[in-house]
């Protein structure tokens, strides 16, 4: 094939990517992991589809590098547009979960649409960042540190010292003894129900269950507090354009990076569990800076969780699994300037995908902030709790509601204690230790 045909096929899947990663962003309930299963079902006729616009590709191998730039530029826009209804809906996923409270809170202030803008420049940046670490962490897990395989027998260990070490942030706080204490039992009762849920004899298959999980957890208990709320109505949105790109922006789309890049080569661990790593020690952090943490986390580990297959070999995540499948077992990296061809296309999808969302994403969070303003809250988070169940309910099924009205039980306990709700994730980091020690699945 020649790379004039190479590159109209790389901007055709890197465009219709970005529009699928928008309809999976916006729909609570669908995943990256969705359209992957659907392309890899379906493998003969997307190549087909593309051979019908660019022939010179029927039978070229290159065919199955393009769709795993599809599926790439698809996961790293869904990044950015997952924002939007974690924002406005309080309908997390695990990458986003986070962001409910200061998305709301910024909402309540008239900044909705500026808490939304402010996660897609932290993506944007936290994907720039990544594919800048990608050699780095190419000498740092494999030749010359070798730290994957060395680091490997630490893995259970270092979530345990995680867990701690988001009580020791505690206890750095006014009334220490019980704020630790309370953020303890958080971690009991999440990590409970996380080892009950992932880990479980359940209906629902792991992926799918983390839609109702979360969404119990963190968006549920987000609505019903503004239920409760006192009436009145959501502030006039301010939808002016973001302040010019600043030091402490970077600082905190590094740190999101950094975090997104320790997790995403760790097995079993994901975009949550590299969010809990960036919020320890945050309490100083205000909303709009978390937010850009946020952005990072969730781009950063999209992106380097690929690069990481091409490292050591390994998937960590849906997306490198379906490259994997896509493209066969990546050539050995002997020379680490020899970037793979494959995997600097599949950065640059994801670089660029990351750039064309990041706007469009900030378009949209100013539309819906203006059909947001002057509504009343307690009638608009009402309104949004009917539609989050009902969408659990279509996505998951009875059993699936009924996870959330348990997980929302499990939430709801730190909202109603004063204690900082990244305790929560311990029922993703508990069911990962429980594997990593070797504990039987019931």
């Amino acid at each position: 094939m020649d790379s004039l045909t190479f590159t109209v096929g790389f901007v055709l899947v890197l465009l219709l990517g970005v529009g699928m990663g928008l309809v999976t962003g916006l729909s609570p309930g669908l995943h990256v992991n969705n359209v992957a299963a659907l392309v890899l079902a379906t493998r003969p006729a997307w190549i087909a589809g593309l051979a019908a616009l660019l022939p010179s590709i029927q039978g070229d191998p290159i065919a199955d590098v393009l769709l795993a730039c599809f599926l790439l530029a698809t996961a790293a826009s869904h990044a950015v547009f997952d924002f939007v209804p974690s924002v406005f809906f309080g309908a997390p996923s695990e990458d986003t979960a986070l962001a409910t409270l200061p998305g709301h809170r910024l909402l309540l202030e008239g900044h909705g649409a500026r808490a939304v803008s402010l996660a897609a420049r932290g993506a944007l940046l936290g994907v720039a960042f990544a594919s800048a670490l990608v050699l780095p962490l190419r000498w740092l897990l494999a030749d010359p540190v070798g730290l994957a395989d060395a680091f490997r027998p630490w893995t259970g260990p270092f979530l345990g010292v995680l867990l701690l070490a988001l009580l020791a942030s505690d206890a750095r706080s006014p009334r220490r003894i019980r704020r630790v204490a309370l953020g303890a039992w958080t971690q009991l009762l999440a990590g409970l129900l996380g080892l009950a849920v992932l880990r479980g004899p359940g209906p629902l298959t792991s992926d799918v269950v983390l839609f109702p999980l979360f969404s119990g957890l963190f968006g549920i208990p987000s609505l019903v507090v503004g239920i409760r709320a006192e009436p009145g109505a959501i502030p006039e949105q301010r939808v002016s354009a973001l302040p010019a790109l600043s030091r402490a922006d970077l600082r905190c789309a590094i740190r999101g990076t950094l975090a997104g890049a320790s997790v995403s080569w760790l097995p079993g661990l994901s975009g949550g569990s590299a969010a809990t790593l960036a919020s320890i020690g945050r309490r100083s952090t205000t909303p709009a800076a978390f937010l850009v943490v946020l952005g990072a986390v969730s781009s950063s580990t999209t992106l380097l969780s690929v690069a990481v297959l091409f490292i050591i070999h390994r998937a960590r995540s849906g997306a490198a699994a379906a490259v994997r499948d896509l493209v066969g077992e990546p050539d050995a990296w002997s020379y680490a300037l020899a970037i793979p061809d494959v995997l600097l296309a599949l950065v640059m999808s994801a670089v660029l995908a990351s750039a064309v969302a990041a706007p469009l994403a900030s378009a949209i969070g100013r539309v819906f902030a203006v059909r947001w303003a002057g509504g009343n809250p307690r009638r608009l988070s009402l309104l949004c709790l009917f539609a989050l169940v009902g969408l659990i309910g279509l996505a998951t099924g009875p059993a699936g509601v009924g996870i959330a009205l348990v997980a929302s039980v499990v939430g709801y306990v730190p909202v109603a204690f004063g204690v900082r709700r990244v305790h929560l994730m311990a029922s993703l980091l508990v069911p990962v230790l429980a594997t990593h020690l070797g504990w039987p699945a019931s």
